[in-house]
């Protein structure tokens, strides 16, 4: 007696439709993938065209969007921007983003050197490094916070005024950017740093440095639509903590309250503290010999001031731009 083939039937009915199913499924997410990634790329490209609130145009050459099935991900052979309202242009090597279909909001990416960057402000700076990362995060108040990561590091800063030339090579190099409650934090951190003057090399050992401050009221400079109102002159700040690392114990660290005037000059009121400085004399010596009497009589008030001991505690006064330690004239700050 034959058997009844009914139930496989079903199943294999079941499974056909299961089939079409997800062949459908795919080919709607294919089509939304794609019609998504044309969307983005158009939106970043009128953005870099200068439809954006900050009037920066910008150049992204052979621009690509690829990074199917979970990703977007957007190359150029080359990128290039113009800020004529800041007077900045640059142009950088190839650039390389994605960010994750579910979460299109944090995108990470990478450049390669070198880079250029002319500034209206007298000053031209050359860039180059061996690895560049970074991430951020944007939102509807444009970036809420951003991270760099650079490894061997060398910068070429020329002033246009004068053709003095400032080099500096780092093996690494990172910075932290946040909008909070309206204000801009910043912090960075470079390693091991060397500084030449006009291709002379200051004879100072490497030198560490951080900075963690935050910028009262400058979170705007993170979002396109308000960044160019954003003045440097009448901000106001705070250094949480600064130092500045010779090796061997040799810390420096600054921190406290500042504030740049209306007309570009600084003022402050920095606390120091100072660890071996006996072993910070001796060295600044060597790099500034012109300087030793100066720095005998800061050192000097330093130890006196710690009541003989090598390390101290003080506090520098900046009024417009005039730096003191005490009664020791420090010099004159340029304006910014």
């Amino acid at each position: 007696m034959a058997m009844s083939t009914a139930p496989e039937s079903t199943i294999s009915r079941k499974v056909v439709r299961l089939g079409v199913l997800i062949v459908l499924v795919i080919a709607v997410y294919s089509v939304g993938w794609y019609f998504a990634a044309e969307f983005l790329k158009n939106r970043i490209l009128t953005f870099f065209g200068g439809g954006n609130p900050a009037g920066v145009s910008a150049t992204c050459e052979d621009a690509r969007m690829g990074g199917y099935p979970f990703r977007f991900r957007l190359t150029c052979s080359r990128l290039a921007f113009d800020d004529h309202f800041q007077g900045v242009a640059a142009s950088f090597g190839p650039v390389r983003a994605a960010a994750q279909i579910y979460n299109p909001g944090h995108i990470v990416w990478e450049m390669d050197g070198p880079a250029e960057i002319r500034s209206a402000l007298g000053f031209n700076t050359a860039l180059n490094w061996t690895n560049m990362q970074s991430s951020f995060r944007i939102g509807f108040s444009g970036l809420s916070r951003s991270s760099l990561v650079m490894e061997g590091l060398s910068a070429t800063v020329t002033s246009t005024v004068s053709s003095l030339q400032l080099q500096v090579t780092a093996p690494s190099a990172q910075s932290h950017v946040r909008q909070n409650e309206g204000n801009l934090d910043y912090a960075t951190l470079i390693r091991d740093m060397g500084i030449s003057i006009g291709g002379t090399k200051i004879a100072l050992p490497p030198v560490s440095t951080s900075l963690d401050a935050t910028f009262a009221d400058k979170g705007g400079l993170l979002d396109p639509r308000v960044a160019q109102e954003q003045k440097l002159y009448g901000t106001k700040g705070e250094i949480r903590r600064m130092v500045v690392d010779l090796g061997e114990g040799r810390v420096l660290t600054l921190s406290g309250p500042f504030q740049v005037g209306d007309d570009g000059m600084l003022s402050g009121r920095i606390k120091v503290e100072i660890e071996q400085i006996n072993a910070w004399r001796d060295a600044v010596k060597t790099a500034y010999p012109d300087q030793a009497d100066m720095i005998d009589n800061v050192a000097n008030v330093l130890r006196a001031l710690a009541f003989g001991r090598d390390d101290s505690e003080a506090e520098i006064t900046i009024e417009n731009g005039v730096a003191s330690l005490g009664f020791i004239p420090l010099g004159q700050i340029p304006p910014l």
